[in-house]
């Protein structure tokens, strides 16, 4: 008795698939397609260079003028000799005063402070000894040798004749004047070894420009 062997049924086989050069050629060419489409569309997205209509126009005509700077006491741009102030013989308790004009002569607005210089040749320091009174007085009160500003001492004045005298800057227009009353006092407890002392006082008024 002949055995028959059942035959054998192959199953499903797969087999890989080589992808020829042609293939390769495909994928190469929808890459650059992909590329090719990405470049246009960053190049729809960038925004192109177009010409501008223009116009102008000028503004001419301007002139611009510096201003002048021109600070006056009782008109004059340098006073001397000035002997109002002068008193002789001084006690303890005598004063002397004397108004002054200040005045803008110029154009453009100006401020002004003033500083005093006292000299003592015979070396007794009477200037050091002497209280000053700056006030807003367009007149001097009383009579030598008791001669004196009334009013209240102008804000930022000093009682003292070596230094500033007004620190408190003072405005004025251009054209404007004001008047400023001066007054100088020995003391009454002035010291003895002053008799006989002199002393010569300046006054300096400097003008600016800074009105801030």
């Amino acid at each position: 008795m002949s055995r028959h062997r059942a035959p054998r049924h192959a199953g499903p086989r797969h087999s890989s698939v080589r992808r020829g050069s042609g293939d390769r050629g495909v994928l190469r060419s929808a890459r650059v397609r992909a590329v090719l489409c990405l470049a246009v569309v960053l190049a729809l997205a960038t925004p192109g260079t177009y010409a501008h209509w223009t116009d102008e126009v000028q503004v001419s005509g301007t002139a611009i003028t510096s201003g002048t700077l021109d600070l006056r006491v009782d008109g004059q741009d340098q006073v001397t000799g000035y002997t109002t102030l002068d008193i002789a013989p001084m006690v303890p308790g005598n004063s002397t005063a004397a108004v002054l004009t200040i005045r803008n002569n110029g154009t453009a607005p100006l401020s002004y402070t003033a500083a005093t210089s006292a000299t003592n040749a015979d070396g007794k320091s009477l200037g050091a000894a002497l209280v000053a009174k700056v006030t807003g007085d367009t007149t001097v009160t009383g009579s030598a040798p008791a001669t004196t500003c009334a009013g209240a001492a102008l804000s930022g004045s000093a009682a003292s004749l070596a230094g500033p005298l007004l620190s408190s800057a003072r405005l004025l227009a251009p054209g404007a004047t004001e008047k400023v009353c001066v007054q100088v006092m020995l003391p009454t407890n002035a010291a003895p070894a002053l008799q006989g002392a002199t002393t010569t006082v300046g006054i300096t008024f400097t003008g600016t420009s800074d009105v801030s």
